[in-house]
């Protein structure tokens, strides 16, 4: 299969087709338009280009996971199953970024803002740990004290027989 670079000509405005052989950042859209050029793959050869992409990518996807971080409410009792499994996506996106920066995306970017964005998703993951596990404790406070209830109750019932 066979690369190409599409360009337009400055005076006649055509489409010209050149074929090359490049490294660089590769991506596939996702949405087709009617009566447009379908396109399977675009290469970003600039770097610089492919940085800037790159961080406005993962910027995005940083404020999107602390603005979720930040919206879930712990302290409501009754929605802890919700919680927990949201926060348990949440976590799991999180990592999955993480991975996706250094397997992927560390080479197209600076030294410098690469451990500067694995710095911050590590708070990020801290950060959903934290929340799942202080709903697990909750939960286990949960069933302790309905398990010293439950044996309170029980106690209670054999008191209550003939006395001797």
């Amino acid at each position: 299969m066979s690369n190409y670079f599409v360009s337009k000509d400055n005076k006649s405005g055509e489409i010209v087709y050149l074929e090359y052989d490049k490294n660089g950042y590769k991506v596939t859209p996702k949405k087709n338009k009617k009566d447009a050029i379908m396109v399977n793959k675009i290469v970003f050869v600039s770097p610089s280009l492919t940085e800037k992409l790159l961080k406005k990518k993962i910027e995005h996807k940083i404020t999107k996971l602390l603005y979720d971080l930040n919206s879930i409410n712990t302290d409501d009792e009754d929605s802890d199953d919700s919680n927990t499994t949201l926060v348990r996506n949440k976590l799991l996106e999180a990592e999955r970024l993480r991975l996706n920066i250094i397997n992927n995306y560390k080479k197209y970017l600076g030294n410098s803002y690469c451990t500067l964005t694995l710095k911050k998703m590590q708070i990020i993951i801290d950060g959903y740990r934290a929340k799942l596990y202080t709903i697990k404790e909750r939960n286990h406070e949960k069933i302790l004290l309905n398990m010293f209830n439950h044996n309170v109750i029980t106690d209670d019932k054999e008191k209550k027989g003939k006395s001797r």
